[in-house]
């Protein structure tokens, strides 16, 4: 008689657990890996709009005249000089509010209700996840690591996760400010380091306790020397032996996005092929009064139909079948822009620069604003953005008579924050 497949779940990182514990695993796909083709029908299409590493702007391509409105409308917004870049990331959004116990993500199997395939990863990989639980009661929400290998592997990491209850919400805070500016800051709150796993071991890297309405956002980078797998489950307990076993078990019950469509974004769940965006963007600077903006954190798809932005978003490599085909949002995702301004005048020229949001209105809520983070040249800027609010200045730059300078700009994208930002240059 065949013996059950063991994985010895191993001491987490934070928290209390037991250690050293066999669990009984029924997974035929550990050890052998299955390439499966995912369903088309939800497939959505990108536009890309000049992915180019570098792109130049004249001075006859900005609007004269000084800026009329908060932001520049969405419609004269032009390309940003970049592309994707980083290694793909692997997200657990989808469904963003869980009601009960079970995995959320996972890229060890394809699952007869929510689709996916076995796709272990290696290398490094970002790992991002944001849940909300709306249970009833009290949860944990657990990040484990498991090796399908015959032999054994070595995994290391670094990240942060933090729950409202930590991070209460609020102007350059909230949990996912938090884990964005422990990433652009370099103090992530758990690490690991050569951990070894033997075959069908599991790691807990993460345990979150999660009362009844709490929201949790989570980014980690996870070094793997061979294929593993990766979960996001939920457990009642918050044992190790019982998220092991939820592993192998059910999707967690909770309220999935509707399907990806033309006038819908869906959510994430699954690996997608870039996490960053990296780039260059060559701008000579006019006479004052003159205005040009750039996107930022934008997508092709606009659910209205009235304005195509350039695509900055990237395509999945395996999804579960309810879930986006591409990271509209791109949370966790790092971008790392050079703005490289020339004056090519005989005369110095003043610049401003500002980060504004396309979503302008009257009534504001947390999920319609930008509350996260960046590096400008070095220096910590905290951006907060609302409908009502939707710009923030966030430098004024002199530049001599035939001068050149650099605004380099660095961000994690936060959760919890809407889709397509601008950065906005004004000749004053």
């Amino acid at each position: 008689m065949q013996k059950p497949k063991m994985f010895v779940a191993l001491l987490g990182a934070v928290g209390v657990f037991v250690a050293c514990q066999s669990v009984p695993v029924q997974d035929p796909n550990l050890g052998g890996f299955v390439a499966d083709t995912l369903p088309s029908t939800t497939s959505e299409t990108a536009i890309p709009l000049r992915l180019q590493a570098t792109i130049s702007y004249t001075t006859n391509q900005w609007t004269n005249g000084a800026l009329s409105s908060s932001i520049v409308s969405p419609a004269n917004l032009k390309p940003l000089g970049g592309d994707l870049s980083g290694s793909s990331i692997w997200k657990s959004n989808n469904p963003e509010v869980f009601r009960g116990n079970g995995w959320l993500m996972q890229n060890s199997r394809t699952d007869a209700a929510r689709g996916g395939a076995a796709t272990p990863l290696s290398g490094t990989h970002p790992l991002y996840l944001f849940h909300i639980n709306k249970s009833g009661v009290t949860r944990y929400l657990h990040v484990i690591v498991t090796n399908p290998q015959t032999t054994g592997i070595t995994i290391s990491g670094k990240g942060s996760v933090y729950t409202n209850q930590e991070k209460p919400l609020g102007v350059s805070t909230g949990q996912s400010y938090q884990v964005a500016r422990d990433w652009l800051d370099n103090t992530p709150r758990t690490t690991f380091s050569s951990v070894t796993l033997a075959s069908q071991q599991a790691y807990q890297v993460y345990r979150a306790t999660m009362p009844n309405g709490s929201l949790v956002d989570g980014r980690f980078e996870i070094t793997a020397s061979a294929g593993a797998y990766y979960y996001t489950v939920v457990t009642s307990s918050g044992t190790l032996t019982d998220a092991v076993n939820a592993t192998q078990g059910a999707p967690a019950t909770g309220d999935l996005a509707a399907l990806p469509a033309p006038d819908k974004f869906g959510r994430e769940a699954g690996i997608y092929a870039a996490s960053g965006w990296n780039g260059t963007t060559n701008v000579d600077i006019p006479a004052a009064p003159a205005h040009i903006g750039l996107d930022l954190n934008t997508t092709g798809k606009n659910p209205s139909g009235t304005v195509i932005l350039q695509d900055q978003t990237a395509a999945f490599s395996m999804r579960l079948s309810d879930s986006s085909d591409r990271t509209h949002g791109n949370y966790g995702h790092r971008y790392a822009v050079t703005l490289a301004l020339k004056n090519l005048s005989s005369t110095a020229r003043t610049v401003r620069l500002s980060i504004g949001s396309n979503v302008t209105g009257t009534v504001d809520t947390p999920s319609f604003t930008y509350n996260g983070p960046i590096t400008l040249n070095g220096t910590l800027k905290n951006v907060y953005l609302k409908p009502t609010a939707p710009k923030q200045v966030l430098a004024t730059w002199n530049i001599a008579a035939n001068g050149v300078f650099n605004g380099n700009v660095t961000l994690y994208v936060p959760g919890l924050i809407t889709v397509n930002q601008q950065l906005i240059l004004e000749s004053i």
